[in-house]
């Protein structure tokens, strides 16, 4: 992926290098060597993260970030990337695959030849030796979503909440949903819930993800609200609103286009942000850290903020996603506070004991 954000557009941007570490073990005329593994370029979630990882290059003239990522995920062309990738970026690697299985071998292989490889996103493979994993607590996020949506229902209404996904199988998105129905059992045990229903079609298409929630509307009129953990049900919302007059509580997830643009007219109360470009960039910039300092890498699970956008902050969102360089302005003097703080964002070992 070409890197397209600049040092001179940052540095406009009033983002500050971060600050210059102790060079020990680190020859200054040789840039760290930095990969980036991730699962699929056409998804805005995952080239997020990889824009953060890019923007800790573009901040840091030290460091050099080497990107990779099949054109639809598929774990076996994401392990034909990996071994080329360990075989030149031998300062250490971030891995995000939503199926890391095939990957077991080949990270424990660069682990082995000393390579430090973070993961983030969705777990990395069981047994291969990562002890850093950086996510959203997606969870709690769902949960916080679902409390948030509940509180527009009235009080003494009947019916029921649907939940659509087009990532059903997909880990963070599954911890989305099981937050959401915790919280609504909790709050509302009267209200019934339907789904996860899965809403992606075929090929996740904005045509099919529409007609899936056309469906799913007209099959439960008694809805009294709607959720999502994936990214591009938001979108079908407004749609739905602009052409059929949907007004029910919604809460979605991520930050595409027109997930921000179903919140800005309405059609959409929330949207969460888990934290994608952080992720990323926290991740890099962990392992740069490390590098340069010749401290150990921080190890554990470390939680991500994330990010409501509703219609007071929305046009601002806007504002900042609309280039790499805004985001990166915005958002990587944040990555650098949760560094700086890992212990207050870090809540257990990885992996789990």
């Amino acid at each position: 992926m070409t890197i397209r954000l600049s040092r001179r557009s940052l540095m406009q941007g009033s983002v500050a290098l971060v600050a210059l570490a102790p060079l020990r073990g680190w020859a200054e005329d040789k840039p760290l060597e930095l990969g980036f593994v991730y699962w699929e370029t056409k998804t805005d979630a995952f080239v997020q993260m990889a824009h953060g990882g890019e923007a800790v290059a573009v901040l840091d003239p030290r460091v050099h970030v080497k990107t990779a990522a099949p054109d639809s995920g598929d774990p076996q062309k994401q392990v034909a990337l990996f071994g080329p990738i360990a075989q030149t970026q031998t300062d250490g690697i971030v891995l995000q695959s939503l199926a890391s299985g095939p990957l077991t071998r080949p990270v424990m292989d660069a682990i082995a030849a000393g390579i430090p490889v973070v993961a983030i996103d969705a777990p990395p493979p069981a047994g291969s030796g990562v002890g850093l994993f950086i996510t959203a607590d997606n969870i709690g996020l769902g949960a916080q979503l679902a409390e948030k949506v509940l509180a527009m229902v009235p009080a003494d209404a009947k019916g029921s909440v649907i939940i659509g996904n087009t990532g059903v199988g997909v880990p963070p998105l599954d911890m989305r949903v099981q937050g959401m129905v915790k919280r609504i059992g909790e709050l509302r045990p009267d209200l019934k819930i339907v789904g996860p229903v899965a809403t992606n079609g075929i090929s996740t298409s904005s045509a099919e993800v529409f007609a899936a929630w056309d469906g799913l509307l007209s099959a439960n009129p008694d809805a009294v609200a709607v959720l999502a953990p994936s990214a591009a049900d938001a979108t079908a919302w407004g749609l739905l609103g602009s052409r059929k007059g949907f007004n029910l509580p919604a809460g979605g997830f991520d930050l595409e286009a027109g997930n921000l643009q179903a919140v800005k007219d309405g059609h959409a109360a929330y949207i969460v942000s888990p934290g994608h470009w952080l992720a990323g960039y926290i991740a890099t910039r962990a392992l740069a850290n490390a590098r340069l300092t010749g401290e150990p890498l921080i190890q554990g699970l470390l939680l991500v903020p994330g990010e409501f956008v509703t219609k007071d902050n929305v046009d601002a969102v806007i504002a900042r996603q609309s280039s790499p360089e805004s985001v990166a302005a915005a958002l990587a003097p944040l990555g650098d506070d949760v560094l700086a703080h890992p212990q207050a964002h870090i809540v257990g070992p990885w992996p789990p004991k």
